[in-house]
């Protein structure tokens, strides 16, 4: 499968943008009452509808938007969870997913159609890894210990978080 560095070249200063703001430390601890789990649901279910519509004027279908849910979740875990990190080739690799159509074949545009497409997703990615942000400030330690879970799991679909260091 051919790569392209475009994006690359586009997301991580995008991603290092969105990590910078996040650079003093963890966010304040929300208080436990203010953001219930029924407001976390409501928050995740809004940003995912607005998120698919978007990326579904872009051109994605479902599984490319999965994946750059996924990617946007992986990378708010690093930021958040202390011990993880994103392996940035794998990372790379998975975002490739956005110059294929549904059949695996590259997509045959001019670099003012992918240029706009770079820039729709990394609007999407945005949008998913600012509500991931949102969502572990209400309980930083439930969202890492799930992150964990995640991480640990053998049968996990686009995962970039590299191993836990041991020992």
């Amino acid at each position: 499968m051919k790569t392209h560095t475009i994006l690359g070249g586009l997301l991580a200063p995008a991603v290092l943008v969105l990590i910078g703001g996040c650079s003093e430390g963890p966010a304040p601890k929300a208080e436990a009452a203010a953001t219930g789990p029924d407001d976390l649901a409501h928050m995740d279910l809004t940003v995912s509808k607005a998120y698919g519509a978007a990326m579904e004027k872009a051109g994605l279908d479902e599984g490319q938007r999965n994946v750059v849910q996924a990617m946007a979740h992986q990378q708010a875990v690093a930021v958040i969870c202390a011990g993880f990190t994103v392996n940035k080739a794998r990372f790379e690799d998975e975002m490739n997913i956005i110059y294929y159509d549904d059949k695996g074949k590259m997509l045959e545009v001019d670099s003012e159609a992918l240029h706009l497409r770079e820039r729709q997703v990394m609007m999407g990615f945005g949008m998913m890894f600012g509500a991931q942000l949102a969502i572990a400030a209400s309980d930083e330690q439930a969202f890492c210990e799930h992150a964990d879970v995640e991480r640990n799991a053998g049968d996990a679909k686009h995962l970039i978080l590299e191993p836990r260091k041991t020992g």
